[in-house]
């Protein structure tokens, strides 16, 4: 049952969910191409390539106002007219148009100022299939089953994170007009499926007025949400290549930096099961447990070591990730979700911004930051948990 009363079809809310998969998986795509081509794109329209990172900072800022605001517009929307499908397509046919146009815009004689805007335009739109989406899958769902079909969603998001070293490899010297043009028209007819999703799971009744308090309050889950999400960013894009270039060369890296997400495909497919008999709470904070282990285990001498420590440190933050959006639904009922969902994205958003802040700050190349930078996650990740864990035997599960 939703927070209603009234049933939804299992198998509909399940395909809801994997639909959500194929979504995040193009979504993903698209930015990991983007992020490929973008020092290359930026230098055609006469930006020299040393300010990609600044521009992928400010996509970041844009991520997170703009997650928050499609969520409250979504939850606005659900209240008015319970669907958001035919919104959520147009915003998406108009973001794929702006993908699309961006390697072609240095051909039409583009300048520096069209080019950003239209990507600022792209950042914005995309918004619309982040929060809005979880936030249609968490309302029609029954608060223990969130986990479970955000986890389903999630395998999209870390079967994309997976081949993204590939796309690396892939698309050096290839002109970034066809990848772009494939990729956006595939996530334009993917989102244009959800008519037909949204269709099967039926309009979203009336919400009542009251609900029982959550599990954790938002002041408590997010600054930890936020300190794990950080720690996650700074263990996998930028210590995982360099611990691995400890063992071997530069060509193995795109076979052993998909372990970790391998390890988090695991654990979001099968993080609703412990979420329902242990807690979304607990389960996040033993998420956050597993993955400091991990990190640890991974800076033991040895390949093996490295390997099957950032296994391990994946299948931690796919429990912390799917529980997170557990908890955020918790906070949002009965008529916040999508904003709570749009919170949580901006959270993940503001811990990315940090990581491309450190990095253009030169840290990770500073050898005297090196051990900190190492050590950083660990110490996150284990405090996390154990503060987590503490908020947890205050509340039911």
């Amino acid at each position: 049952m939703n927070e209603t009363g009234i049933r939804q079809p299992a198998s509909a809310l399940s395909g809801l969910a994997i639909y959500l998969g194929f979504v995040q998986f193009f979504l993903l795509a698209t930015w990991t191409l983007y992020a490929i081509f973008l020092p290359g794109l930026l230098e055609s329209v006469g930006v020299e390539k040393r300010w990609a990172g600044w521009v992928l900072l400010a996509d970041q800022v844009l991520f997170a106002g703009f997650d928050i605001a499609a969520g409250f517009a979504a939850d606005r929307a659900f209240r008015l007219y319970a669907r958001i499908g035919s919104v959520v397509i147009a915003v998406s046919a108009f973001s794929c148009l702006a993908f699309l146009s961006l390697p072609w815009l240095p051909g039409l004689g583009a300048g520096p100022g069209v080019f950003l805007s239209i990507t600022a335009l792209w950042v914005v739109s995309s918004s619309a299939l982040r929060s809005p989406l979880f936030g249609l899958l968490a309302r029609h769902a029954a608060k223990p089953a969130v986990p479970r079909l955000a986890g389903l969603a999630l395998v999209g998001l870390g079967l994309a994170a997976a081949v993204s070293p590939y796309l690396g490899t892939l698309m050096t010297g290839l002109d970034p007009r066809l990848p772009f043009t494939v990729s956006s028209l595939t996530l334009l007819l993917v989102a244009a499926a959800l008519v037909v999703a949204e269709r099967r799971v039926g309009p979203i009744p009336a919400v009542p007025r009251e609900s029982a308090p959550p599990t954790v309050s938002a002041w408590g889950f997010l600054p930890l949400l936020l300190l794990a999400a950080s720690a996650f960013q700074i263990a996998v894009f930028l210590n995982a290549g360099p611990r691995f270039l400890r063992e071997t060369d530069s060509a193995w890296l795109p076979w052993l930096l998909p372990v970790f997400w391998i390890g988090f495909s695991l654990a979001v497919f099968n993080a609703g099961a412990l979420s329902q008999r242990w807690g979304v709470a607990r389960v996040f904070a033993i998420g956050c447990l597993v993955g400091g282990a991990g990190l640890g285990v991974s800076g033991l001498p040895g390949i093996e070591a490295a390997i099957a420590g950032y296994a391990i440190a994946g299948l931690g933050w796919g429990a912390v990730l799917a529980s997170a959006f557990g908890l955020a639904a918790d906070c949002g009922r009965p008529g916040r979700v999508a904003t709570y969902t749009g919170i949580l994205f901006a959270t993940l958003a503001a811990a990315a911004f940090l990581r491309i802040s450190v990095n253009l700050a030169g840290w990770p190349k500073q050898a005297a930051l090196v051990p900190i930078l190492t050590w950083a996650p660990i110490t996150g990740w284990l405090l996390v948990g154990l503060l987590m864990l503490r908020l947890a035997k205050r509340s039911p599960k």
